[in-house]
C-alpha cells in the first residue's frame, strides 16, 4: 500500500504494467519492487527446492528479489525500475526457460577508451559524496559511481523524484542532508554516473563497470571506497518466507518510493534503528504489532553508557529518548531480551515466535506475533568485497564478529592509493563517514599536489575533533544495546543458513564431520557460498562454525576468497568489452 503521507497529485500520475497477465498500476520512478509490493504482491520467485522468495535486503546485495522481466530473467526487482507495458513473471529456477522469451538486442559496446579520472569514488552516500565535495573544491577531476537511481546511500535516501517535491523544510535531517550533499557535488563539478553496475577491481586501481549499457574500464589516480554496509542475516526457521525482509528494505520502499509493505508489521533485531523505522512506518499507516529487541533494557548499569552518548552528540541522544517516549504514545510493545526465534506461514499471516530471556537465566519465555510482514534488523555487515578484490588487507573484529579493512590515519588502505571511508571499512555511523569522506578527500588531493586551502585546513581540524566524538557516541551506543548475538547451531538443524543454494546447518555439520576443516573444502562439498550473494550472509555463520571446531582464531583467510565478478553479470556484457 502507498503510505498516508503520498501526495494526491503523484498518486494520479500511474504507469501500467502486467504481473503474470494480471495488470497493475505503479507510480513513475518505481522500483519493480515498489510497484509490486504497493500492490500485495511479495511471493516473486521459486528456488531449487520449489519454496517461494521476495524480496529480503531490498538493496541489491541478496538476489532474493529476481523476476523475469520482459523475457529477461534474473532482474533485481528492488534495482530495476518499472515503466509502461513491462510484463513481469515470477522467476522459475534456472533451468526452466521462459516461453516464447523475445530475442535480446545486442547493447552498444564500450569504446576501448579509459576513464583515468584524478579520483574515482565507488559509492554515492554521505562518506562518498562528502569526499568527492572536497577532492573537487581542491581541483582535481572526480567521477563517482553508485548503483542506486537516486544518490544518498542508506542514511539519506533520497526520494524518487515523483515524491522529490517537498520543500527542505518539510523533509527530515537525513533527506535534507543528502540534498545539501548532492548540490555541493553537483556545484563542484563531480561527474556523477547513477546505475552503475560495479562489477570488478583489481589492485592496481583498475575498476570495471556496467552503465548506459556499456562496459567501461576506470584507471584512476586515486581510488576511494564507500560501499557502505548491508545488514546482517539472521537464519531461524522461515527466515527466506517471502514476507520477511530486513528492516532497511522496508525503509527504502517507505523513504524512497512511498510504499508501505504491509499493514500489520512486526520488527525484530538489535539496535535503535529498528525502532526508528518502526516509528516511521506507523506514521505512514503500517500498524506496528510489536517490536523484540535483543538487548537488556537500559538500567542504572546503563548510566555510563547513556553518559558518554550525551557528551558526545546530547542530540543524537536525546533523538533516541524521543523514539521511546513515541512508542508509548503509540502503544506499540517493546519487549527486551527477546529474540527472533522462528517465522511461519499460517496461511494468511506470518507467525513471529520471540524467545525471550528476562533474567539471563535457562528459563526461556515463547511469545507468538502475526503480522503480514516481519522485518528484522541484528546489525550490519562492512560491504567490503570489493576492497578485499582490490587487495587490500583486512582483521577480524571478535567483539562485532566481521572483516575490518585496515587503514592510515587519513583512511588510505594497505594498497597505495586506494581509500576507504564510512561503513565499508568498519561501522561508525554516517556522521562518522561525513568525517571521514572530508579528511580522506582533501589527503587525496594533497597527495597530488593540490595544495589545501585555509578553508579545508580549518575543515580538516573540526572533522577530526567531531569523528572522535561520534566515535565515542557509537562506543557507547554498542555498550548499551550490547546482546548476546543469536546462534542458529542452537536451533533445530533444517536452518538454511546459505540462503542462495539452500544449504542447511546439519548439512554443514555433516561435512565438518567428514574431515572438511576450511572454509573452502565445505563450499566444495555443500555448494555453500556459490550463489548469487556470493557468501555475504553466510561466510560469517561459517567462519565462527569452523572456528568453534578446529579453535582456530578468525582471520580473513577464514573466509571465501574474493573473487571476480564480485556481483553476477551476464557473459556478454564481459565479453563485449
Amino acid at each position: 500500500m502507498r503510505a498516508v503521507f503520498t501526495d494526491k497529485v503523484a498518486v494520479s500520475e500511474q504507469i501500467h504494467f502486467e504481473f503474470e497477465g494480471r495488470p497493475l498500476t505503479a507510480l513513475p520512478g518505481d522500483s519493480v519492487a515498489a510497484a509490486l509490493m504497493s500492490n500485495g504482491i511479495v511471493d516473486l520467485r521459486v528456488t531449487q527446492t520449489g519454496a517461494s522468495r521476495g524480496i529480503f535486503c531490498g538493496m541489491g546485495i541478496c538476489h532474493d528479489c529476481l523476476v523475469a522481466i520482459d523475457g529477461q530473467l534474473n532482474q533485481r526487482a528492488c534495482v530495476i525500475k518499472a515503466h509502461n507495458g513491462m510484463k513481469i513473471l515470477r522467476q522459475q529456477f534456472l533451468g526452466k526457460p521462459l516461453v516464447e522469451a523475445p530475442h535480446i538486442q545486442n547493447e552498444k559496446v564500450s569504446s576501448s577508451e579509459i576513464e583515468t579520472p584524478d579520483l574515482l569514488i565507488i559509492g554515492g552516500g554521505v562518506g562518498g559524496m562528502s569526499a568527492a565535495i572536497i577532492a573537487a573544491q581542491s581541483g582535481l577531476d572526480v567521477m563517482l559511481l553508485d548503483e542506486r537511481p537516486q544518490l544518498g546511500g542508506q542514511f539519506s535516501k533520497q526520494p524518487a523524484p515523483i515524491h522529490a517535491s517537498s520543500p527542505p523544510s518539510t523533509m527530515d535531517k537525513q533527506v535534507r542532508m543528502g540534498r545539501e550533499l548532492i548540490q555541493q557535488m553537483t556545484d563542484a563539478g563531480v561527474r556523477i554516473i547513477k546505475e552503475a553496475h560495479i562489477w570488478a577491481g583489481f589492485p592496481k586501481r583498475d575498476v570495471l563497470a556496467i552503465y548506459d549499457g556499456r562496459t567501461q574500464l576506470f584507471r584512476p589516480q586515486r581510488l576511494l571506497i564507500a560501499t557502505g554496509a548491508y545488514e546482517r542475516g539472521l537464519p531461524v526457521h522461515g527466515w527466506t518466507l517471502p514476507g520477511v525482509m530486513t528492516t532497511g528494505a522496508a525503509q527504502s520502499l517507505l523513504r524512497t518510493y512511498r510504499v508501505v509493505p504491509g499493514q500489520r508489521i512486526f520488527v525484530a533485531g538489535n539496535g535503535p534503528f529498528n525502532v526508528q523505522v518502526a516509528l516511521e512506518l506507523a506514521q505512514a499507516g503500517a500498524e506496528i504489532v510489536g517490536i523484540a529487541e535483543s538487548a537488556a533494557q537500559p538500567s542504572i548499569r546503563s548510566i555510563t553508557s547513556i553518559y558518554k552518548m550525551y557528551r558526545s552528540s546530547p542530540r543524537l541522544l536525546f533523538d533516541g529518548l524521543r523514539y521511546l517516549r513515541q512508542l508509548k504514545e503509540k502503544n506499540i510493545p517493546l519487549l527486551y531480551n527477546s529474540s527472533l526465534s522462528s517465522v511461519c506461514n499460517t496461511g494468511e499471516e506470518l507467525q513471529a515466535t520471540i524467545t525471550s530471556d528476562i533474567n539471563r537465566s535457562q528459563s526461556e519465555h515463547h511469545t507468538s506475533f502475526d503480522a503480514d510482514i516481519i522485518c528484522v534488523g541484528y546489525g550490519f555487515l562492512p560491504s567490503n568485497i570489493l576492497l578485499r578484490t582490490l587487495g587490500c588487507e583486512h582483521h577480524y573484529d571478535i567483539s562485532r564478529k566481521q572483516l575490518i579493512v585496515k587503514r592510515s590515519e587519513n583512511f588510505e588502505t594497505t594498497k597505495s592509493g586506494i581509500y576507504a571511508v564510512g561503513d565499508c571499512a568498519g561501522l561508525g555511523g554516517a556522521y562518522a563517514a561525513h568525517e571521514e569522506g572530508g579528511i580522506a578527500g582533501l589527503h587525496v588531493a594533497t597527495s597530488l599536489g593540490h595544495k589545501p586551502t585555509k578553508k579545508h585546513l580549518a575543515n580538516r581540524t573540526k572533522s577530526k575533533l567531531l569523528l572522535n566524538k561520534h566515535r565515542r557516541f557509537q562506543s557507547g551506543l554498542w555498550k548499551l544495546y550490547a546482546a548476546r548475538a543469536p546462534e542458529p547451531k542452537k536451533n533445530n538443524q533444517g536452518i538454511e543458513i546459505c540462503r542462495c543454494e539452500s544449504v542447511t546447518l546439519d548439512q554443514i555439520h555433516s561435512a565438518i564431520e567428514a574431515g572438511c576443516n576450511s572454509i573452502g573444502e565445505i563450499k566444495q562439498q555443500t555448494r555453500i557460498g556459490m550463489g548469487r550473494c556470493q557468501g555475504r550472509y553466510c561466510a560469517p555463520i561459517l567462519a565462527e562454525l569452523l572456528s568453534e571446531r578446529t579453535n582456530e582464531l578468525i582471520d580473513e583467510s577464514k573466509f571465501f576468497a574474493p573473487r571476480v565478478p564480485i556481483t553476477p553479470v551476464r557473459i556478454g556484457d564481459i565479453t563485449r568489452y
